[in-house]
């Protein structure tokens, strides 16, 4: 027998500081209080589970914890240069130069920090730490109420 779960909790997010570039237009900075949902689909095991909740919440908690109260800067923007010191982060994009303290500051493997690459980045992220299983993995990033992206394994 195959099950769904879904841990859809308002207490599961983040806020972060952003910018993006659409259409050759960049964003102006600004920021937004992050949800994260994630589904899991699976086999009912013995037990009774297709997965254990508490295991979910803390794997979704710490990767919320990492990106809570940060400017989150994709690193492989075509348009956007990242210089790093120990003390700062330099963006230059454009005319544009934001000099950030390093501990303010999340570098990601991204192209840029729109929901689709975000929830993109969180399932990765999730899959690796919850390690091979016989479950697919559903997780959604909602920037505000009912707006957002979700990426499916």
């Amino acid at each position: 027998m195959e099950a769904g779960l879904e841990l859809v909790r308002g207490d599961i997010g983040f806020s972060a500081a952003h910018f993006s570039i659409h259409d050759g237009r960049s964003e102006r900075l600004h920021g937004h209080n992050y949800l994260v949902r994630l589904w899991v689909r699976g086999a009912v095991g013995p037990e009774g589970t297709v997965m254990d909740f508490a295991a979910l919440k803390t794997v979704l908690r710490a990767l919320c914890a990492d990106l809570d109260e940060r400017m989150l800067v994709p690193t492989r923007s075509p348009h956007i240069a990242v210089e790093e010191t120990p003390e700062t982060v330099t963006l230059t994009e454009g005319s544009r130069h934001f000099v950030l303290p390093r501990g303010d500051v999340v570098l990601l493997p991204i192209v840029s920090t729109t929901c689709e690459c975000l929830a993109a980045h969180l399932l990765g992220e999730v899959r690796q730490r919850l390690g091979p299983g016989e479950f697919r993995l559903t997780l959604l990033v909602e920037e505000t109420p009912g707006q957002g992206a979700s990426i499916s394994e």
